[in-house]
């Protein structure tokens, strides 16, 4: 189980180092953890490991939208 206090507090430590910078920038940073943590998996788990975090995004994207007070259409 995950433990969302922690994963709560590693984010509010994480976003100031993100903070203005371009999006594009942000993307890739996210995007290169993201292949760290996949290629830390057995090869047989990595396509499984992809498709589970991009659900949990897919998730918390109206979470964070409606947390920023950027609504969705």
């Amino acid at each position: 189980m995950i433990d969302g206090v922690l994963v709560a507090e590693l984010v509010d430590r994480i976003k100031p180092v993100l903070a203005h910078h371009d999006p594009a920038v942000q993307g890739g940073v996210c995007a290169d953890l993201m292949a760290i943590w996949i290629a830390g998996h057995h090869p047989d788990l990595r396509e499984k490991a992809l498709w589970d975090v991009i659900a949990a995004v897919r998730d918390l994207v109206p979470i964070n939208a409606a947390q920023m007070g950027v609504f969705e259409r």
